[in-house]
């Protein structure tokens, strides 16, 4: 009795305990229920083959933009490939050219040859500045470049600023590469300064370095002209007629000349030649009408030269 007695308590006690734990673990000792274990791994395997049923339809969705973005990256591929064999080709091509790259890659000397074109075109254009500054550029690439001193000193002399014009022309003629735009610039500058023998001297000088220029020629003749001496103008008025045939400015000065020196023969011929080749037909009247008055005056002329040779053989008479 007695053990049974306390037997009871210590199973009662047991109990206690272990329904204690059972109901406090319940979550976990759930878990262990072979039934929630299955039905866990069906809810998995469900919820897997949902995800790969959704993939499979992603999958199936995508497979055209897959297939046209593989022929775009394929189309794009062979473009790029093709492009660089022909980008091969070409700089194969422009290696063996005389200048390769030669916009790309210009040496100094493509550079001096662009830079002169491009100051040419400028002063063409009356634009002084930019062309000026386009052959100080080419001093900087090439200090003793002729060319570009040469051009230098005809834009100094356009603008008139006779100083920098003389200064850039005595340095070619230091550095014996003068030319006949040379001397004519010298010679724009000596009669800008009044020194009338210099220019006369340069204006010399440039149709000797260019003897086969016809404007070289009327150059001078127009220097003789207007300074009154038509006899020193007729040979180089005469030359550039010569050189240049079909020109009616040369013409022009050619009859002039033959007129101030009354030459009835060669006016009378150079007006038949400008005929043929002149256009302005006002200037042409003026030239007719200056002809018919010096083959008008001449028997006038000739008479007086006979009265007056009379008159002097007739003095010395008197004087005897």
């Amino acid at each position: 009795m007695i053990i049974a007695a306390i037997a009871f308590p210590i199973g009662a006690i047991s109990l206690g305990i272990a329904g204690y734990v059972f109901f406090r673990h319940w979550k976990d000792i759930r878990l262990l229920d072979p039934m929630t274990i299955k039905e866990e791994r069906e809810r998995r395997k469900r919820e897997e083959m949902i995800a790969r049923r959704f993939e499979r339809v992603r999958a199936d969705q995508a497979l055209p933009f897959k297939k046209m973005g593989r022929q775009v990256y394929l189309a794009l591929q062979g473009g790029y490939r093709s492009l660089y064999r022909r980008l091969q080709r070409l700089e194969q091509v422009y290696s063996s050219s005389k200048n390769p790259l030669a916009n790309i890659a210009p040496t100094a000397r493509e550079r001096v040859k662009s830079l002169l074109g491009e100051a040419r075109s400028f002063m063409r254009d009356l634009k002084w500045a930019d062309a000026e500054r386009r052959l100080l550029e080419v001093l900087a690439l090439d200090q003793r470049n002729a060319e570009a001193y040469k051009l230098l000193g005809q834009l100094y002399v356009k603008q008139k600023l006779y100083p920098q014009a003389k200064e850039t022309f005595e340095f070619l003629l230091k550095l014996k590469k003068a030319d006949d735009a040379t001397y004519a610039g010298l010679a724009v500058i000596a009669e800008a300064d009044g020194d009338v023998s210099r220019a006369e001297q340069m204006r010399q000088k440039a149709v000797e370095a260019s003897p086969r220029q016809a404007f070289r020629h009327a150059e001078l003749a127009q220097f003789y002209v207007d300074r009154g001496q038509p006899a020193l103008a007729w040979a180089s008025a005469k030359r550039a007629a010569e050189l240049e045939p079909s020109s009616a400015k040369y013409l022009e000065l050619s009859l002039e000349v033959a007129i101030l020196l009354g030459d009835r023969t060669e006016a009378r011929k150079r007006y038949d030649r400008l005929r043929l080749v002149a256009q302005d037909r006002s200037r042409f009247q003026v030239w007719r009408e200056k002809v018919e008055k010096l083959e008008a005056d001449a028997p006038v002329q000739a008479l007086k030269s006979r009265i007056g040779l009379l008159r002097r053989r007739a003095g010395k008479g008197e004087e005897k």
